[in-house]
């Protein structure tokens, strides 16, 4: 519903955004400041870093390459020319040079062209020497004195100090992101009489205590972090990353230092004994965004994947721009293409696919987070899983006690029990088959059949007619005339095999999944006379989507055998290949049997009933391996949907059993002789005793793994057995030419002067230490100045994505290093440095000025007032439903689905999303950190507020005010409904002058003043009127939302209040902080 308010305060300041500049005196020129900008941003495209783009073979950001055009006075001629042809940059650059910068660069050369490291390269100094100031009483803070020192400096004054509850709501705000309550309001005022500065500093002790705090403070790392409750790109599925988000929560509130904040997420996994929380946290690099799309390479996304970690880790902790080296050298910082991909290569050794399936199947590698009912659950099907195998060894081991060989009967193929599917293909394909049977391609469709062609020189036994050719198969189908023919004759009189073309193939019905539970054996007689290098499927029985299939497959590749079974390859799999590959060109019979451990070392391969010698692949499986996706589902011969069938290979006869069978019986089906049984095969498949025993094995497998598949998963970092190689890739494409000349190994920046520790390991480890030293010149910097700017409009270093050359000077370099120092000397202790800040001097201003105050600094690069800006789109939500009451305190677990607008944008924005399925009850009234966060839809009332779509590391958001603010108070259900719920909650104040001051109070903090106070209740009185006259109107104003009306209400009255609610909340003193 749109509601249109007729009267509406006009108490938004606006303020104009100019640039400030400062005059250098004669003898003031800084390299730094003055001569560096104008060197990088005009000149250093085509004389800098970038070797690929230099022209004229000169480099100017190195002092030494310079030298000769400015000592020769080349470079100062070429400035100050008015030729086209030799003024420099060229007219086309469109770089001209201003007068000031020409005379800087004249007056710099005078000087003799003095060069200096760039400030944020240079190591943090041990000790920062702490300014003199005039003003003695002013600081409260060390911070103040630097402050107060470039104020003085400037021949201003800091502003005068904020009233008290404008610096609580100031200081609650930033340290909770929750308005203070109308009683932590009286309970401060009362505080403020009796001891000021007490009354300050215990506000703030209990605010850095509260839980809020963590909920808060994480929104802005979740921003860096890129964290999202979906994958993105095209298809955008939800994902099951909501416990990173806990865990970023959970360490803030536990104060946990910055520098273990920052090693858990690079490189807890490879901590001594790492907890559950150093691993989790490791997720930092895994929740980017995640590609599915039908034909990605996987490679291609893997590289991308990588690359992103670099990108966000470079951002979030170094503020630099790194993926400009992505492609090329960096055109400003010096930092090469290779520096990249040697950062790359601590990324780049992870058992990923560089995609993902579905939502149900998180990426590897991945570890279970179980709760404590969970984990009971588990260690209960853990135990009993023990006791069965434990009872069945005992059991087998009696069986083969009780076998005497004299006795043993002699077993021949049609003995041995379990078959579940024979199939043999000298019938041809007519309708008998069709119960048991038909060709296929991508696994969907009925199509021709595969060429049968005539089996010659084979010494492996001829298979007994295909199951499907006993008298019920044919009576079922003896009427059925539709279905997919053949061109080869119904009745072959020779023995016959199917000619694979990788596209087509053979599916069968109704064979139960091949799950990790499950043992069984499959058993081929194949010829493969077109060897190929690439992964061919022989059979399967797997589900999948476009990117990704789980089940259990049959490959070969260059002869080589390959018998995985896998939830999600390649980490969450077990698969083993032959040593040696199978002889081409021959009949031979191929059985891959597996026991149902879950372990690789229940797979194994047999070539005409000889195990072959195999190497273990892969070996962790967690959860099961039949996860029912978009297609599949079927044991299925010869080929798969976008993946490359058993192309030209020959199959004759193929048999599933539902059992490993043991080396004799494979021997016996290899040879077609009898032969007596051995003590081995009576135990697996004679001995009733046993067989009872496996079965009981076989529940107790499936219950342990049904205890797994409920528990909540979560992709995290872990090293592969063996680096993988990392190469330079020319222009950042991931199948660039490689060898050993791209080949990069593992480092850090060279333009960073701290070395990699020696005494650490070359992994992510030892990169974490490295960013994480006391005197890295811009780790403890980066984490300032971001903490600064959550307390003042802009952070000290304004472009805190960039620390580089292109990035902007600090507007208080010394500060920026002393608390920089100061906090890598204080255990990276970030509530300590919030507590300083909010405490500070500096902090307490009030925002307000006067115009000349304004004039003269209109963006506050003294920080000579206090921060003054529009709330971040959470805070503004979270304040609405805090102050109606409606706020839900509940903290963590899977995101929640507030209100939205329209029928379903998830839909609309994407046809391959779920729909939107908005929450019930408390749950709608959740923080909005936990409100669930898609990357191509996110929620509009969000992003109308400025939120990141968090589909790519983001440091500092933009802050825009727009009209569509304004309409979003107006008419979001969620915004109607608080306002109605704290009016309802106003309508024991009888006076509207008391209902005014308490929603006030309430919103904003501060009681109205005169002016305020008198057009509210002239506003008041207007709605009133309206909804008197029209109930209806009131009633369905009032029908917004989820919460219940009370029915003992006067609709006018509170419609009208509520109105009122909504005017205070679209207040500049309410969606703003003062």
């Amino acid at each position: 519903m749109f509601v249109s308010i007729r009267s509406f305060l006009p108490l938004l300041l606006v303020w104009p955004t100019v640039s400030c500049t400062v005059a250098i005196a004669a003898d003031d020129i800084d390299f730094n400041r003055d001569i560096r900008p104008i060197l990088s941003d005009r000149c250093y495209f085509c004389h800098g870093p970038d070797e690929a783009t230099r022209e004229a073979d000169l480099r100017l950001d190195i002092r030494e390459d310079a030298a000769y055009v400015l000592e020769s006075d080349e470079l100062l001629d070429r400035v100050q020319s008015d030729d086209p042809d030799l003024v420099m940059p060229p007219p086309h650059a469109n770089l001209e040079l201003t007068a000031e910068q020409k005379d800087l660069l004249k007056r710099w050369i005078e000087e003799g062209s003095p060069y200096a490291a760039h400030w944020s390269f240079e190591k943090l100094p041990r000790t920062v020497e702490v300014p003199q100031v005039k003003q003695t009483e002013w600081p409260k803070q060390t911070i103040d004195q630097f402050v107060l020192a470039k104020i003085e400096a400037a021949g201003q004054q800091p502003n005068l100090e904020a009233d008290p509850l404008r610096w609580l709501r100031r200081v609650t705000l930033d340290l909770t992101g929750l308005p203070p309550s109308a009683e932590t309001i009286r309970n401060f005022e009362q505080a403020v009489q009796t001891d000021r500065e007490k009354a300050y500093t215990d506000a703030v002790d209990q605010l850095l205590q509260s839980s809020a705090f963590g909920e808060h403070m994480s929104i802005v790392w979740l921003d860096v972090a890129r964290y999202a409750d979906s994958y993105g790109y095209q298809s955008d599925k939800l994902n099951t990353q909501w416990p990173y988000r806990d865990w970023v929560v959970r360490a803030l509130n536990q104060n946990l230092p910055y520098d273990d904040f920052l090693t858990w997420q690079i490189a807890g996994d490879l901590l001594e004994d790492p907890t559950r929380d150093q691993r989790l946290a490791t997720a930092f690099n895994r929740i980017h965004r995640l590609n599915n799309e039908g034909g990605a390479v996987f490679e291609e996304w893997r590289i991308e994947n990588a690359a992103d970690r670099v990108h966000t880790f470079s951002t979030a902790v170094m503020g630099l721009t790194l993926e400009c080296a992505r492609c090329h050298d960096h055109k400003y910082d010096p930092i090469t293409a290779r520096d990249f991909y040697s950062l790359s290569a601590f990324f780049n050794s992870i058992d990923e696919s560089g995609v993902y399936d579905r939502t149900e199947k998180v990426p590897c590698p991945s570890m279970l987070l179980p709760t404590e009912e969970e984990s009971a659950a588990l260690e209960l099907a853990r135990t009993k899983l023990a006791t069965s195998e434990r009872q069945y060894e005992t059991v087998r081991a009696d069986a083969k006690k009780r076998f005497h060989a004299s006795e043993a009967a002699s077993i021949t193929a049609d003995d041995i029990p379990d078959l579940r599917l024979a199939l043999a293909f000298d019938q041809g394909f007519d309708n008998a088959v069709k119960p048991i049977y038909h060709p296929s391609e991508s696994d969907r469709s009925w199509a021709k059949m595969c060429d049968l062609v005539p089996v010659e020189d084979c010494e492996i036994a001829r298979l007994n007619p295909t199951l499907a050719d006993d008298e019920k198969a044919r009576s079922a189908a003896k009427d059925d005339s539709k279905g997919a023919t053949s061109d080869q004759p119904d009745t072959p009189t020779k023995r016959m095999a199917l000619k694979l073309d990788g596209e087509r193939g053979v599916t069968t019905h109704d064979i139960e999944p091949l799950d990790r539970w499950t043992p069984f054996t499959v058993v081929v007689t194949l010829n493969d006379p077109e060897r190929s290098p690439e992964r061919s499927l022989i059979v399967h029985h797997t589900r999948g989507t476009d990117c990704g299939y789980n089940g259990y497959d049959l490959t070969i590749q260059d002869g080589h055998l390959e018998s995985r079974m896998a939830r999600v390859w390649p980490g969450n799999a077990i698969s083993v290949r032959t040593v040696e590959p199978i002889p081409a060109n021959q009949w031979h019979q191929v059985a891959a049997t597996y026991d149902g451990s879950s372990q690789a070392s229940g797979l194994k391969l047999f070539l005409n009933g000889r195990e072959l010698e195999t190497v273990t692949l892969r070996d962790e499986l967690k959860k099961s391996c039949n996860v029912v996706v978009d297609h599949g589902g079927e044991f299925v011969i010869g080929q798969r949907f976008r993946a490359r069938g058993f192309a030209g290979g020959l199959i004759d006869d193929v048999r599933l059993y539902e059992r490993n069978l043991t080396s004799l019986e494979l021997q016996v089906l290899a040879t077609g002789e009898a032969r007596p049984a051995d003590a081995a095969t009576f135990a697996s498949a004679l001995d009733q005793d046993a067989r009872d025993a496996l079965a009981q094995l076989r529940q107790a497998r499936h219950e342990f793994v049904m205890a797994e598949e409920v528990i909540q998963e979560i992709p995290i970092m872990r090293e592969m057995d063996e680096p993988r190689e990392t190469h330079l890739l020319l222009r950042g494409e991931y199948d660039a030419e490689t060898d050993e000349t791209t080949r990069v190994e593992r480092t850090v920046l060279k333009a960073i002067p701290i070395p990699f520790p020696e005494d650490a390991p070359k992994d992510r480890l030892g990169l974490a230490q490295w960013i994480t030293h006391p005197e890295h010149p811009l780790t403890a910097r980066v984490a300032v100045n971001r903490l600064w700017g959550n307390f003042f409009a802009d952070p000290l270093v304004r472009t805190p994505e960039n620390f580089g050359l292109q990035g902007d000077l600090p507007t208080h370099p010394k500060l920026l290093d002393w608390l920089a120092r100061d906090f890598a000397d204080h255990d990276w202790d970030i509530q300590r440095q919030c507590r300083n800040v909010v405490l500070s001097a500096t902090y307490r201003q009030d925002s307000r000025c006067t115009q000349e105050q304004f004039n003269s600094d209109p963006t506050n690069r003294l920080l000579a007032r206090g921060p003054s800006y529009r709330l971040a789109a959470e805070q503004i939500r979270d304040l609405a439903l805090a102050a109606s009451g409606l706020l839900n305190p509940e903290m963590g677990g899977p995101p929640v689905s507030p209100y939205q607008p329209g029928q379903d944008l998830w839909r609309e924005s994407n046809g391959m999303s779920p729909p939107y399925q908005q929450s019930v009850g408390k749950s709608l009234y959740r923080r909005s950190l936990y409100s669930v966060w898609k990357r191509t839809a996110p929620l509009p009332n969000m992003m109308v507020f400025d939120a990141s779509s968090r589909e790519v590391c983001t440091v500092k958001r933009s802050r825009t005010n727009t009209p569509l603010q304004a309409l979003v108070l107006l008419n979001d259900e969620q915004f109607i409904e608080a306002a109605r719920v704290l009016a309802t909650t106003l309508m024991s104040n009888e006076a509207p002058e008391q209902r005014i001051e308490n929603a006030f109070l309430q919103l904003s903090g501060r009681r109205p003043d005169t002016t305020e106070l008198e057009e509210l209740v002239t506003l008041y009185q207007q709605e009133q009127t309206f909804f008197e006259k029209d109930i209806e109107a009131a009633k369905s104003y009032l029908s917004i939302g989820e919460r219940e009306l009370p029915s003992d209400v006067s609709f006018a009255e509170l419609a009208a209040t509520t109105s009122l609610c909504q005017v205070i909340l679209n207040l500049d003193a309410t969606i703003w902080k003062r």
